[in-house]
């Protein structure tokens, strides 16, 4: 395996969680080259791995285009850690060795549906990318791993503090702002609040700020200073979002809000000392597998029965 390829468009969250399949192909073939296709938006959070010899970038440019490089490029492993029409149409009768991971969507929509739970065992995402490459290779690198990321480690505040990530791109995954308000006020940490540069991100950090004391670099940070930011801090509190993966490839532990989904969708912390904080006791738990716009039921129990003021 001297030249491999990742396929996987996005979202960030999915593409963090494809590093300890990275780190287990550098494990195993460690003078291969790694390659990775994405959207270009994902390009940056992708240069911080060392173990990346090339990123391909995604820009709408025609599908055909995409196709040629992939099959000149002559790969001797293409992982399409994607699966959807898109990654398979690129490598659809491309005479290369092709492995696509196991989604299980139809268990997903029975969960979700019906509440009828198949998954006899729980498989977390990352774990399911590796078990891509093979049974035999999934036994050798079943075990999360973090991920030497390549950023700034030498700035550091002069004070011990608390990483917040309290948005979330659906609101079913999204606790309550004023519940923060609530929790920072009691700590005795500086909080440092973060997020991405939506909307939605900025005005609830910016409540947030308004009325606590904690220090708002939400859309504010890069990639590289946002991992210098938590790899800092005490620990990380966060939804079910993309910066749960985020810290926990760093090696710093979190403890993670979840409302709407559940462990079974593979998303859930891996380090030991993660913490998972859940409402176990509503029937209607899960109503979706990636997000809503609102509480189905118009009661949001999921998150607003949840009391995170004794994590202080």
């Amino acid at each position: 395996m001297k030249k491999i390829l990742i396929i996987r468009f996005s979202s960030l969250g999915d593409i963090i969680l494809s590093f300890p399949l990275i780190n287990a192909l550098k494990k195993e073939y460690p003078e291969s080259e790694i390659h990775y296709l994405t959207k270009s938006v994902y390009k940056t959070i992708l240069e911080l791995n060392p173990a990346i010899s090339k990123i391909i970038l995604f820009n709408g440019q025609p599908l055909g285009e995409l196709k040629s490089e992939i099959k000149n490029d002559g790969y001797d492993l293409v992982l399409d850690i994607h699966k959807n029409f898109r990654s398979i149409l690129l490598t659809l009768f491309s005479g290369l060795n092709v492995k696509r991971y196991r989604k299980d969507t139809i268990k997903k929509f029975l969960l979700v549906k019906f509440k009828i739970n198949l998954f006899k065992k729980i498989i977390p995402v990352y774990k399911k990318y590796i078990k891509a490459v093979g049974e035999e290779f999934a036994k050798k690198f079943s075990h999360y791993t973090a991920t030497e990321l390549e950023f700034d480690r030498t700035r550091k505040y002069d004070f011990n503090y608390i990483v917040i990530a309290p948005s979330s791109k659906h609101f079913t995954k999204t606790y309550p702002k004023e519940k923060f308000v609530s929790y920072i006020k009691a700590s005795s940490f500086k909080i440092i609040l973060v997020g991405d540069e939506s909307t939605k991100d900025k005005e609830i950090c910016d409540q947030i700020e308004n009325e606590t004391n904690a220090i708002n670099l939400c859309g504010r940070l890069s990639y590289n200073e946002l991992a210098n930011i938590i790899f800092n801090s005490e620990y990380v509190l966060t939804n079910d979002s993309a910066i749960l993966h985020f810290s926990e490839m760093l090696g710093k532990n979190v403890k993670a809000i979840f409302g709407s989904t559940v462990k079974e969708f593979g998303f859930f912390p891996q380090l030991e000392n993660s913490l998972v904080i859940e409402n176990k006791n509503l029937k209607c738990r899960p109503c979706t597998h990636i997000g809503l716009p609102a509480c189905p039921l118009g009661h949001f129990k999921c998150m607003n029965e949840i009391q995170i003021e004794k994590l202080n």
